[in-house]
């Protein structure tokens, strides 16, 4: 058997949620909605999980997915306002979480011309 690693501090990442929802500050966005994209960054340390194979040793990556759609499921006018209550959900519910980054990325938003996506960047 190898000896134990002793993890310092590592992230976990959750990529690319896809999210259909309605935020927006038109009424059109409200009521037809669109696709955003939700990505979350944390740093921790999981050194007891990566050693003894617990759950009990690191953040649960399924409450942290269902905080974000539990969050975009309210009705917002800004995707800032959105980000917000992510961070404040997922940092109230593992307060051993060290930082890490939250972005949601609004595809297709309502502005003239061509645009992928906008995007909001918050530090945890």
């Amino acid at each position: 058997m190898l000896p134990p690693y002793l993890l310092i501090m590592s992230t976990i990442c959750l990529n690319n949620i896809e999210v259909y929802a309605y935020h927006g500050v038109f009424e059109v966005e409200q009521k037809v909605g669109q696709w955003y994209t939700v990505n979350l960054e944390i740093d921790v340390d999981f050194s007891e999980a990566a050693i003894n194979d617990d759950l009990k040793g690191t953040i649960d990556y399924s409450m942290l997915n269902e905080i974000i759609r539990k969050e975009m499921a309210v009705k917002s006018k800004l995707i800032e306002h959105v980000a917000n209550r992510i961070a404040n959900g997922v940092l109230e519910t593992f307060p051993n979480i060290e930082g890490g980054t939250l972005s949601i990325a609004k595809r297709n938003p309502p502005v003239q011309g061509e645009m992928e996506s906008v995007e909001v960047v918050i530090e945890l």
